[in-house]
C-alpha cells in the first residue's frame, strides 16, 4: 500500500483526501486525514453574517458528512513531522509512517497585543465569535468613524475586507445612518486591492460612495486608551470603531518541524506544489507561499495536479503536472451585486467580469452549497 497522510482538514484537506480516495483503489492507496475538529466550517459567508441575525450554525457540516469513505480520519492534532524517517507524530507521542504527505495546515491568527474579545471597539469577522460580536455592536451603532484595515500581508481571502467594506456601506444605508458615518479603508498598497484590474474599478467604487482610502498605511499597533489606529508610517488615525484583520502565521507544526519560513509559511513550487527540498511531500491552500490568493479556489484548481503528481511518483514517473495559479472568486459590492475574478500566474483578471452584476452575486451566494455537496467532496 502506498501510504498517504493529509494533514488539515479545512477545504484544501479535506478536497485532496477525497480526490485520492477516488483512486485508492486502483493505486492501492492508504489515505488518513489527521484533523482534530469534528466540523468544517464555511467562512466566506461571514461577511454576510456580519450584517444578518441568521444563525451561525448553518455554516457547520460535521465531518463525518464530508469525508469518504476511503479516507481514514484521525481526530487528533498531528504535532510534528520528522522527513529524514517519513514520520508524523501526533498530540499523544502516537507515530505515523508516510509514503507521501501533503500539508494542508492553513493558518492561525495572533492576538499580539490584545485579545479582540477583550475590546469593546476592535472586532474582526474572521471567526464565528468575532463576527458575532461585531454584529452586536452594528446593531447599536448610531453614527461615528468606522475604520477597516488588514494588520499583516499575505491574509486569508484578499477581497474580504473590500467585501465587507462594501457591505458595511450598504447596511448603513439600509439603516439610513450612512450619513452620520465616516468609513475609512486603510491599505499598505497604492491601490485598496491586490487584483491591479479590480483595484480600479474598486478605487473609483469608492470614491463615489464617499468611503475614505488611505494608500499605504501599514499597521504597526493601537493606542486603545485613545481609540487611534498608528501605522508604520508614522499616520494616527483616530476610530470610534476598528475592524482590525487578525494577524497571520503558518500553524505551529510548520515552525517545529522546520518546513516553514519565518511567519510559518510553506516554501511550495508554484506550478508542482511540491514543498520544496522535498520531493515526496506536497503543500496546498492557504500554509502555501504560493505568488497567488489564500482563498479556497485555489485549492480547488491546485488539487488535481498534487493527485496527479502522486499517481506520477508511484508509476515510478516525474512530478511532471503543473498547476498555473488559476483561481477565481466573486467580490462582492453590495446586497445585489458582485464581480467575478478570473485570473491565473500569466493572466491578469477578464475585463467581463470587473463590471459589478447580479448573476455574480447569485453565484456568491450558490458557493455554499456547491462548497458542501460537491467541491469539497472532490467530486470535480
Amino acid at each position: 500500500m502506498n501510504k498517504i497522510i493529509v494533514i488539515g482538514g479545512g477545504f484544501s484537506g479535506l478536497t485532496i483526501a477525497n480526490k485520492l480516495a477516488k483512486k485508492a483503489r486502483k493505486y492501492k492507496l492508504d489515505i488518513t486525514l489527521i484533523e482534530p475538529k469534528d466540523h468544517n466550517f464555511y467562512e466566506p459567508d461571514l461577511i454576510f453574517y456580519a450584517f444578518n441575525n441568521k444563525k451561525l450554525s448553518k455554516l457547520y457540516k460535521p465531518m463525518h458528512k464530508l469525508v469518504r469513505k476511503r479516507v481514514n480520519h484521525i481526530g487528533m492534532r498531528a504535532k510534528k513531522v520528522e522527513t529524514e524517517k517519513k514520520k508524523v507524530i501526533l498530540e499523544d507521542g502516537t507515530e505515523l509512517d508516510y509514503d507521501y504527505l501533503v500539508l494542508a495546515t492553513g493558518v492561525k491568527y495572533i492576538e499580539k497585543d490584545f485579545k479582540y474579545s477583550e475590546q469593546k471597539h476592535i472586532h474582526h469577522f474572521y471567526s464565528p465569535p468575532a463576527t458575532e460580536k461585531f454584529r452586536q455592536m452594528i446593531k447599536r451603532f448610531k453614527g461615528g468613524t468606522i475604520v477597516i484595515s488588514p494588520s499583516t500581508v499575505p491574509y486569508k481571502c484578499p477581497p474580504a475586507p473590500v467585501e465587507f467594506t462594501f457591505m458595511l456601506d450598504s447596511y448603513l444605508k439600509k439603516r439610513k445612518l450612512r450619513d452620520k458615518a465616516t468609513i475609512k479603508f486603510l491599505y499598505p498598497l497604492s491601490v485598496p486591492f491586490t487584483v491591479k484590474e479590480a483595484a480600479v474599478v474598486v478605487a473609483e467604487m469608492y470614491k463615489k460612495r464617499g468611503i475614505e482610502f488611505v494608500p499605504y498605511c501599514n499597521y504597526e499597533k493601537v493606542d486603545i486608551e485613545n481609540k487611534k489606529f498608528i501605522s508604520f508610517e508614522g499616520e494616527e488615525i483616530e476610530y470610534d470603531e476598528l475592524v482590525l484583520l487578525p494577524i497571520h502565521e503558518g500553524q505551529d507544526i510548520i515552525k517545529e518541524s522546520g518546513l516553514g519560513d519565518k511567519e510559518g509559511y510553506v516554501p511550495t513550487d508554484k506550478f508542482t506544489l511540491q514543498v520544496k527540498g522535498h520531493p515526496n511531500i506536497y503543500a496546498i491552500g492557504d500554509c502555501t507561499d504560493l505568488p497567488t490568493s489564500k482563498a479556497g479556489a485555489v485549492s480547488h484548481y491546485s488539487a488535481p495536479t498534487i493527485v496527479k503528481n502522486i499517481i506520477n511518483q508511484i508509476k515510478g514517473k516525474e512530478a511532471s503536472a503543473k498547476y498555473n495559479g488559476k483561481t477565481i472568486c466573486f467580490l462582492v459590492t453590495s446586497y445585489q451585486k458582485a464581480m467575478m475574478l478570473d485570473f491565473s500566474y500569466n493572466h491578469p483578471s477578464r475585463k467581463y467580469g470587473l463590471i459589478p452584476m447580479r448573476i455574480y452575486m447569485l453565484f456568491k451566494r450558490l458557493f455554499r452549497f456547491l462548497y458542501f455537496h460537491i467541491l469539497i467532496k472532490g467530486i470535480i
